[in-house]
């Protein structure tokens, strides 16, 4: 039933209407939605005199002492808050297997991908109780970078079985890395009630990403797609589908 509903919604409409309240100055509605998520407000910076809209609330930073960086530099870290909600391999320029379905890095990141055919993919997924910022997996110089228009469809996991073309139909913002060890793809996805994916960096100007340091952040409901050069780099160990990964933990690794 949520993702008939799901697909019936109007995105836009939808997405302007949830703004307006989001940005209104009613405490009610952040005192609901931390109810309703059980979030705990003492891990995020809180600021003087509280947060004033939803849309603050949501976009909380969290504290540095409850989500420390692993300190093991050749160990690339999970730029998002999410559940992994599939691994694999990139094969033929395709990841994201579903039911015999495939998305192609190509239609996603609409550009050249052949580097990552063979390298492995994670998709994480964020909800609504997560951390909504993106940060450097490790020290990287962007390379590449570009806003790519499309719809605002929900992106949770249920609706992503029945379509699985969502990441290369959404809004995204795409951003790729190369460490000098190795080069790493990121797609920030956009989804139902996402009115901006707003980054650090300035598309076409020099960028240099430092480990652990915010580049990117949501507004609501999202996912991460990120794919890894062919032979540079490995999944840690712990990392699995289903897994739930918190900021500071290890993604992946450099091979060798």
């Amino acid at each position: 039933m949520k993702v008939f509903l799901a697909s019936l919604i109007p995105a836009k409409l939808c997405g302007k209407i949830f703004r307006w309240f989001a940005t209104r100055r009613w405490r009610f509605l952040i005192s609901r939605f931390r109810s309703a998520y059980a979030i705990d407000e003492s891990q995020a910076i809180v600021p003087e005199g509280g947060f004033p809209t939803l849309l603050d609330f949501f976009l909380r930073e969290p504290k540095p002492e409850v989500r420390p960086l692993d300190p093991d530099v050749n160990k690339l870290l999970t730029p998002t808050e999410s559940l992994v909600s599939q691994i694999g391999t990139v094969s033929a320029d395709e990841f994201m297997v579903v039911k015999g379905e495939s998305c192609r890095l190509t239609d996603l990141a609409k550009k050249d991908c052949s580097i990552y055919e063979g390298g492995l993919y994670a998709v994480l997924y964020l909800s609504p109780a997560d951390f909504h910022r993106i940060y450097a997996p490790t020290d990287a110089k962007l390379i590449y970078s570009k806003l790519e228009p499309g719809a605002k469809k929900p992106v949770f996991p249920s609706y992503v079985k029945k379509h699985p073309d969502v990441f290369v139909t959404n809004q995204r913002e795409v951003m790729e890395f190369d460490t000098g060890r190795g080069r790493f793809l990121m797609a920030a996805v956009g989804a139902l009630n996402v009115g901006n994916i707003a980054t650090k960096f300035t598309e076409g100007e020099p960028y240099e990403a430092k480990r652990g340091c915010e580049i990117a952040a949501f507004e609501f409901g999202s996912t991460v797609v990120i794919a890894f050069e062919k032979d540079r780099f490995q999944f840690d160990g712990k990392v699995r589908d289903g897994l739930k990964i918190k900021l500071g933990e290890p993604l992946a690794g450099f091979k060798g």
